[in-house]
């Protein structure tokens, strides 16, 4: 399972935090668009992003609601969403992507991270309109927005065969849409200005328990089925405790050498928990933040708070625990506990 690392200036916290703050405030930094109405079921959403200058309107006051984005629009309000330093970042080598246009940036960023693609023929289409799969498919990879594969769509134009499937299935799950009808998506429609709000704005504010729950029982199930090594790890969602048990003292096959605690790192057990959504994130008595940290760095930290190294043999993980205590976007305080069973 891939996890979407951000760059960003920080803090995460601004950014939901600001979502109520801005919520209903039609001039929160001055703007206020001749032709978004309160009757807009968007209003709350677009002067949301507008009170943060996520979104502008037009010279002549208008926000023109009912517009089509193109996909650098997009790209620029999502980079501004999430908050991205855009200046640090490799040149995507799009054709069709000129260094210095006033999206290029943006779109390097996104491209780097992971969130978007090209079409496969070298271009980016820039002045292309987004359309709703394509905008499914960036919102899941920019928020995390991963739900189980058995969740069910009641949209009857989504095919469980197309290349979108899952990217509309995680937005339908965290509720960060309920469709253009109540059986329909319209994955091929463009992406109109004022939806593109509250698809944004309903991204951000998707349940961050439910999302490291739902993330954190995914990558376990893909680690019992890939780890490679005789460890299996069992997650309870109820007491928020995955349990780590350990079959055997040794590396299987030809290496036949004794298990250590790289071996179970490797795996990327210590990484489940999505760190880029959320405010703070510590591993036990640290004051490392590892929301502000790199893979390495937080790898590290972890294993510092076992009391081992990266040498130490599995043996010495047995009956150790460690908490990972996360804090919110809305400042809710969450424990995950990662326990070390005895060998069976």
């Amino acid at each position: 399972m891939k996890f979407y690392t951000k760059k960003v200036t920080k803090t995460a916290l601004a950014v939901v935090l600001a979502s109520s703050m801005f919520a209903t405030t039609a001039s929160a930094n001055g703007s206020t668009f001749s032709d978004v109405p309160k009757t807009n079921v968007h209003y709350d959403e677009i002067y949301n992003l507008a009170g943060r200058d996520i979104v502008t309107g037009y010279p002549d006051g208008t926000y023109r609601p009912a517009g089509h984005l193109t996909r650098a629009e997009a790209s620029v309000i999502l980079a501004k969403a999430l908050q991205l330093d855009t200046s640090e970042y490799a040149d995507p080598e799009f054709t069709d992507l000129k260094k210095g246009a006033w999206y290029y940036d943006e779109v390097a960023a996104l491209t780097e991270l992971g969130i978007l693609n090209g079409y496969g023929n070298g271009k980016f289409g820039p002045n292309d309109k987004l359309t709703r799969s394509q905008m499914a498919s960036i919102l899941t990879f920019a928020y995390n927005l991963y739900a189980p594969s058995t969740t069910q769509l009641p949209f009857t134009d989504v095919a469980s065969t197309s290349w979108y499937f899952s990217y509309v299935q995680g937005l339908y799950f965290y509720d960060v849409t309920a469709g253009t009808t109540k059986t329909t998506y319209s994955p091929n429609a463009f992406v109109r200005r004022d939806a593109m709000a509250s698809f944004v704005v309903n991204a951000e504010e998707a349940d961050v328990e439910l999302k490291v729950d739902t993330q954190l029982a995914m990558g376990i199930e893909e680690f019992n089925n890939s780890a490679g090594i005789p460890v299996k790890a069992v997650f309870n969602p109820e007491t928020n405790e995955v349990t780590i048990t350990i079959f055997d003292t040794y590396v299987p096959a030809a290496e036949s050498r004794p298990l250590q605690l790289r071996d179970i790192a490797n795996t990327g057990l210590f990484s489940m928990i999505p760190y880029s959504d959320l405010q703070t994130a510590f591993a036990g008595d640290s004051t490392v933040d590892l929301t502000s940290v790199s893979p390495s760095v937080a790898r590290a930290t972890v294993i510092a708070e076992l009391g081992l190294t990266e040498d130490s043999p599995a043996t010495d993980l047995v009956d150790k625990e460690l908490t990972f205590t996360i804090t919110d976007n809305f400042d809710n305080v969450i424990e995950y506990t990662f326990k070390f069973d005895s060998f069976q």
